[in-house]
């Protein structure tokens, strides 16, 4: 049964997305400001990948609560815990976190503070809207992310030169505003009519059918971060050291992630089968990270500028469809745990991965790191063509 929007849902939605866009300019810039941290503090490769990681690791733990509670407790309860992450970065501006130890464990409570603000967006979009519409509003909803980024890209890269401590005095500011949009998006939840919502209370399914999801996400989900973490590191290694040619890779990057996830979504709503557009994702990820790690010294800056949009089509693309997936496999009074899950094995993902990639660049440099981003991007190809078909009835019940 489709809902036709009201004002109500709309503006639950608009808000919802504004929220995102601003989380992604923050959750992006945290990770361009690697660089920026690596002076700092004095950390080098392996160090910076763990900081990262550890924030990551601190998702997964914050993904995991948050997604089991939303199934038990009203959002509007839940949505002011952001501000925890704005007192932690005004910590940041005060001089409070001065030692390697407390900046890892700073940033781990960060990131156990940080999916409040994906999750509600992903758990009011999978529970209160219609089901024909979850490809469209996933695509649209996780199309912002790379939006933001491409915001972060483009300025973190330039702003530095105010100081580290400056701009995270200033995003602090940021959360305080996104959590009080973030309150007045969930008091504007929509919810289903109560019929609808008794034609699916009853189904349920084990949470392990999520597994394939997982493991795909799993392999995938370093991929955006690796390139945004590295990218600057490795840019310079090819003997690029202007800061423009490094924002204009990144908003670039993120701009081909964000024209791929609306795609996808509106394809998976129409008659394109959600194997075959995750799979053809995830094949030119392998294939573009391939290229990246090929590139030559000292390379033409019009040649890599024309590949990053490809090249982030086929990396940051694939976002929005393992969640739409994942929704359509557990019942309705599931969704909270399900975006939950999927949210924290991609953070998980990232934990383990970037301090493996860190220490590949230590030993053997950094085209080996994207080789082996490649293999995991392929490996998730041939996942996704072996068990995606498998689900390919579950799939289209939560359609009909």
């Amino acid at each position: 049964m489709a809902l036709k929007p009201t004002s109500s849902q709309w503006v639950s939605l608009i808000a919802f997305l504004t929220v995102q866009f601003l989380a992604a300019f923050y959750l992006q810039g945290m990770a361009i400001l690697a660089p920026a941290f690596a002076l700092t503090y004095h950390l080098n490769a392996l160090q910076v990948s763990t900081l990262i990681s550890v924030k990551a690791f601190g998702t997964v733990l914050g993904g995991l609560v948050l997604g089991a509670s939303l199934d038990r407790i009203n959002g509007r309860y839940l949505s002011w815990i952001g501000l925890l992450s704005a007192l932690l970065l005004f910590a940041f501006t005060e001089g409070w976190i001065a030692s390697y130890p407390v900046l890892l464990f700073s940033m781990l409570v960060l990131g156990m503070v940080l999916p409040v603000f994906s999750i509600l967006g992903l758990y009011a979009i999978t529970h209160d809207y219609p089901a024909n519409q979850i490809g469209k509003l996933l695509g649209i909803r996780q199309s912002v992310i790379p939006l933001g980024g491409i915001v972060a890209g483009a300025a973190f890269p330039l702003l530095i030169t105010l100081g580290l401590f400056s701009l995270l005095g200033g995003m602090s500011v940021l959360i305080c505003g996104m959590t009080l949009l973030l309150v007045f998006a969930v008091w504007k939840m929509p919810r289903l009519p109560v019929a609808d919502t008794l034609d699916h209370a009853a189904y349920q399914t084990s949470l392990r059918i999520l597994w394939p999801v997982g493991l795909v996400v799993f392999l995938m989900g370093a991929g955006q971060f690796s390139v945004l973490v590295f990218g600057l590191f490795y840019l310079r290694t090819l003997a690029i050291h202007m800061p423009w040619v490094g924002s204009a890779v990144f908003a670039l990057f993120l701009a081909g992630g964000f024209v791929a996830r609306i795609a996808a979504g509106y394809l998976v709503d129409g008659s394109s089968p959600l194997k075959t557009v995750l799979a053809t994702i995830a094949l030119i990820g392998a294939l573009t990270m391939v290229v990246w790690g090929s590139i030559s010294d000292h390379p033409a800056v019009w040649s890599i500028l024309g590949f990053s949009f490809v090249f982030g089509a086929g990396i940051v693309g694939y976002n929005a469809l393992p969640l739409q997936w994942a929704a359509a496999l557990v019942g309705r009074n599931q969704k909270g745990r399900a975006m939950g899950i999927v949210s924290a094995i991609s953070g998980l993902a990232v934990t383990i991965w970037l301090p493996v990639f860190g220490v590949i660049v230590e030993a053997w440099g950094y085209r080996v790191m994207w080789y082996v981003v490649a293999l995991l991007y392929l490996a998730a190809f041939i996942l996704v063509l072996r068990y995606v078909h498998i689900q390919d009835h579950s799939l289209t019940v939560g359609a009909e």
